[in-house]
């Protein structure tokens, strides 16, 4: 068995009763990120079909020549790749944490908390900027 393997079973033994705590918690906090990801992919997918609903009705009233895509679209697209990489920092962020349960060497990330504290302010300046830049209907 070669080192590689070895860590891989260490990371892969969960079973000790002193760690059952800790990797429950680990769990609760993981769920937490993927319900994150969740929320940040549902406003994305509301605000571009809300938008889309908005030009579709403009161009029946025949305000406009077509419906066309605007930026609510972008922003939409932009929360669902948001969306994509917490959960992929979520899932790196669990496994490492559980390897390091296992061992007893746990550290805390700072990164992980502060990507994704981040990416949720970028969402929001986003969504601060699109909100002054849509004209509001008389």
């Amino acid at each position: 068995m070669n080192g590689k393997e070895k860590e891989e079973q260490k990371c892969d033994r969960t079973g000790d009763r002193q760690h059952i705590q800790e990797h429950l918690a680990n769990e609760r906090t993981f769920l937490s990120w993927i319900r994150t990801a969740v929320a940040i992919l549902a406003f994305g997918f509301v605000i571009e079909k809300f938008s889309f609903y908005l030009r579709l009705l403009e161009w029946q009233a025949g305000m406009v020549t077509a419906p066309s895509r605007g930026s609510a679209a972008y922003l939409g697209i932009g929360s669902s790749v948001m969306a994509g990489l917490v959960v992929v920092l979520a899932a790196v962020r669990y496994r490492q944490t559980r390897c390091q349960i296992n061992e007893g060497t746990y550290r805390h990330s700072l990164t992980a908390d502060m990507l994704l504290a981040a990416m949720l302010l970028l969402v929001t300046v986003l969504v601060i900027i699109y909100l002054l830049r849509t004209p509001v209907p008389l």
